[in-house]
């Protein structure tokens, strides 16, 4: 090899090793820089339901912390499965993330024979943002019962022509009447619907005759004397609904329909980025004003924790949930 065919070898291998620092300098100023654009947050809900003001809570005083906008998203529907795909499917680089739940997370690798993506290996965790969330079972005011055990011996009586209504199907709706029917020996037909607020408007004109739902979803409707709350599906009772029997109290022990939601990123988000999410939205949940919105929507905060310790919760809310959707006997 001659003096310029060596010099330009070297050249050659000067220029090739700048190509591959000059785009890895790139990728670690932007992490570093990060956030430098509006941030989506994906939410796998309809608009007006209790999620969806749970996210628009948390988004404006993690916004102004950040420094650049956050959008929220809605993306319902396939019991959240759109939405988490999505988030499982976009660039790893902080700018698009999750509020999904015990629901995109826990319930639906039991409930789907398949799913679009890995709970655990699909996401990064970044925190969780509430929890205990418990549901509600709300008849027609018309219909002539005022207790739980009334509801049953009604629906007995009555057999498959009772129906029960839901946000949609895998939705903690869904779950819950499917598991309430195995435990009462009930044989209800389920309706779902595209949301909440749909399935409530059937049943105050009495399309069904009865629905489980959040207390903000339905709670406004009980005190308007159009509905009727004969139970909260955990064994004790929330703060938010005191004078609601729990399914200890009711006769229906080891009943307990809870949720939680989290905010999650995709898979390979840097450590740095998730650091800062977790940051950013760790002290949104400590503002005054913005606990008073989720609390608005009967949802509680639990105290922050960091991501490794939320994505060994969320292993744990699965091995929780895989026995209960096995015996509602619901699966998709």
């Amino acid at each position: 090899m001659n003096t310029f065919t060596r010099r330009r070898h070297t050249l050659g291998l000067l220029v090739a090793g700048l190509a591959t620092i000059i785009p890895l300098q790139q990728g670690v100023a932007q992490t570093i820089d990060f956030p430098n654009k509006p941030i989506r947050i994906i939410c796998g809900f309809a608009a007006g339901g209790s999620g969806d003001a749970l996210a628009r809570a948390l988004v404006q005083e993690a916004s102004r912390i950040l420094g650049q906008p956050i959008v929220v998203e809605n993306r319902p529907g396939a019991a959240t499965n759109i939405a988490s795909e999505a988030v499982a499917r976009a660039a790893p680089d902080g700018y698009t993330i999750l509020l999904g739940g015990s629901f995109s997370h826990a319930v639906n690798p039991a409930l789907f024979a398949k799913l679009p993506y890995d709970p655990i290996k699909s996401f990064a965790p970044i925190l969780q943002v509430t929890e205990g969330g418990g549901q509600i079972i709300v008849v027609p005011a018309s219909l002539p019962v005022n207790t739980l055990q009334d509801f049953i011996a009604y629906a007995k009586r009555e057999g498959d022509k009772v129906s029960y209504g839901s946000s949609g199907i895998g939705s903690p709706g869904h779950i819950a009447g499917a598991f309430f029917n195995q435990r009462t020996g009930l044989n209800m037909t389920h309706v779902p619907y595209k949301g909440a607020s749909e399935a409530i408007r059937d049943l105050v004109s009495q399309q069904i005759q009865m629905t489980i739902t959040s207390p903000a979803a339905a709670m406004s409707l009980v005190k308007d004397g159009r509905l009727k709350v004969l139970a909260q599906t955990t064994p004790t009772r929330s703060r938010f609904v005191p004078d609601v029997p729990a399914m200890n109290e009711v006769g229906l022990r080891d009943f307990n329909i809870d949720g939680w939601y989290g905010l999650f990123a995709p898979a390979g988000t840097p450590a740095n980025v998730v650091t800062k999410l977790h940051s950013a939205f760790a002290a949104a949940m400590q503002d005054v004003l913005t606990r008073q919105r989720v609390e608005a929507a009967s949802l509680s905060m639990p105290a922050v924790q960091a991501p490794e310790s939320f994505g060994r919760f969320v292993e744990a809310e699965i091995r929780r949930w895989e026995p209960i959707v096995r015996a509602s006997g619901a699966s998709l």
